[in-house]
């Protein structure tokens, strides 16, 4: 797990997946991008990572299908605590409950895997803009 603060100019996110190789590209990326990036290794990690920043977060981009903790639940823990977070989820499959549970809140979206890094990018860009 890596941390960073939210001292900076730049939006700081929490990215979350249980896949090591997929989680550490997603840092790499969104840190070359200019972005403060917390890592975690699933819901859990990223509650306790969360808790321990003691600061806001600017987006939450997390997988979906995850063993300790699923993304919409780990949202939804996250939001009860800032609930202004804005929420990306990453998803290999269009998944009909997770967008009818979140229908008609403005603060989430979902790209769907695979994805190249210009559409990661461009999602996070539009998340971060988008008020929820």
């Amino acid at each position: 797990m890596q941390s960073a603060t939210t001292t900076g100019s730049q939006p700081t996110i929490l990215a979350v997946d249980d896949d090591q190789l997929v989680l550490h590209l997603l840092g790499e990326v969104l840190r070359s991008a200019g972005y403060q990036v917390l890592t975690a290794n699933g819901g859990r990690s990223a509650i306790h990572t969360y808790e321990s920043l003691g600061a806001p977060i600017h987006l939450l981009l997390t997988d979906v299908i995850m063993p300790d903790l699923t993304g919409p639940v780990l949202a939804e823990r996250l939001r009860s605590q800032q609930p202004d977070l804005r929420v990306l989820f990453i998803s290999g499959f269009h998944d009909a409950d997770l967008v009818q549970r979140f229908a008609g809140d403005k603060g989430f979206s979902v790209l769907s895997k695979p994805f190249t890094v210009d559409g990661l990018l461009r999602e996070v860009r539009q998340s971060l803009n988008r008020a929820s």
